[in-house]
């Protein structure tokens, strides 16, 4: 072979190295513009959603797709007033990520089995949820019964957490046939809307099932009391609220994925670990006027409110909603309708 031949053999095999090199780097480009450039958040009132306010705030999920080399990340959350409206939002494609009571996780999980595939990214947060009461007639779950100047305001009928958890209770206490027994009393209505009916008196809304901080602040005035809580109905604790998401936008965004879920682990850690700086956050981010002790009290008894990505007798819900004909399908277990970033927790 001539030296001309030679050199011009190096020079086109390093040309073909050179253009599989640019090829490769354009395909990378490619795959990581197919990534969406945005994440939307759906959240609803209260403490339970301080992980959600922590990740915005602190910009957890734009720093990590940096670094994950995908570009300027837009993050945005809008907020609902209850289970019904979050689960319609993400179905509707308004949102990617849903937060909201594991009785609204499972029935979307449920009608979207084999479909759409909503399963959680993750749980954030356990709280008992108090039934609260202005009235004096009313003081254990039996007074309910009869009365019809009484409403109970959840976030959403049948399908809140609230609504399930009050469903529960009456197949507790009257039996299978009659876990809807209460039902007919209740109006969907926000957290503070009914805090406020409470507060005033002389309204049809009497009970409020009520989450931190709105269940705090009803009781701190004295004009109302507690009926149950969730933790009551259930045996002990359990995990109030999960995030949960579509199959189709997980597998289209995988790396951007990973970023939510490892933003939600990193708030959480940094809630548990910064107490007062989490409660002084709160309220700076959603202009809360309940004073700055009083958050970090609420935050900081684990009876009360407990930031955790471990999946607590979810599993109870599921079985209550399946035996009266909530959700046709049971799963095996927990496993079933959250995705697989969570199974390194010893969840039920």
């Amino acid at each position: 072979m001539t030296k001309t031949l030679k050199k011009y053999s190096v020079c086109k095999i390093a040309t073909g190295a050179a253009i599989l090199a640019i090829a490769g780097a354009s395909m990378s480009a490619v795959a990581i513009a197919q990534e969406t450039n945005q994440v939307r958040f759906a959240q609803q009132f209260g403490l339970l959603y301080l992980p959600m306010h922590v990740v915005v705030d602190k910009k957890l999920v734009q720093a990590c797709a940096a670094k994950a080399g995908l570009g300027d990340i837009k993050v945005t959350m809008h907020r609902f007033s209850g289970g019904a409206a979050v689960n319609q939002a993400l179905l509707s494609d308004n949102v990617d990520f849903a937060a909201g009571g594991i009785g609204p996780l499972l029935k979307l999980w449920d009608k979207t089995k084999g479909r759409l595939n909503v399963k959680a990214m993750m749980t954030l947060s356990a709280m008992p949820l108090k039934l609260n009461t202005n009235d004096p007639r009313v003081t254990k779950l039996g007074d309910y019964v009869g009365l019809n100047d009484h409403k109970i305001a959840t976030p959403s009928v049948k399908v809140s957490i609230q609504a399930v958890v009050l469903q529960m209770a009456a197949k507790k206490k009257w039996g299978a046939k009659e876990a809807f027994k209460l039902d007919p009393m209740t109006v969907s209505m926000k957290h503070p809307s009914a805090m406020a009916a409470l507060l005033a008196g002389g309204q049809a809304v009497k009970s409020h099932f009520a989450t931190l901080p709105t269940s705090y602040a009803e009781l701190q005035t004295g004009k109302v009391k507690t009926v149950l809580t969730s933790y009551d109905v259930l045996g002990g604790r359990h995990s109030t609220v999960a995030m949960y998401n579509k199959e189709k936008w997980k597998k289209a965004n995988p790396k951007l994925y990973d970023c939510v879920a490892s933003s939600y682990r990193t708030a959480i850690d940094w809630i548990n670990g910064n107490k007062k700086d989490a409660a002084a956050l709160y309220v700076r981010f959603t202009k809360s006027k309940l004073k700055l002790a009083d958050v970090e009290k609420m935050i900081s008894d684990p009876n009360e409110m407990l930031y955790s990505v471990t999946p607590e007798r979810t599993m109870e819900f599921a079985k209550f909603m399946n035996s009266i004909g909530s959700i046709k399908n049971m799963p095996t277990s927990w496993k079933d309708y959250y995705w697989e970033n969570n199974y390194d927790q010893d969840g039920s």
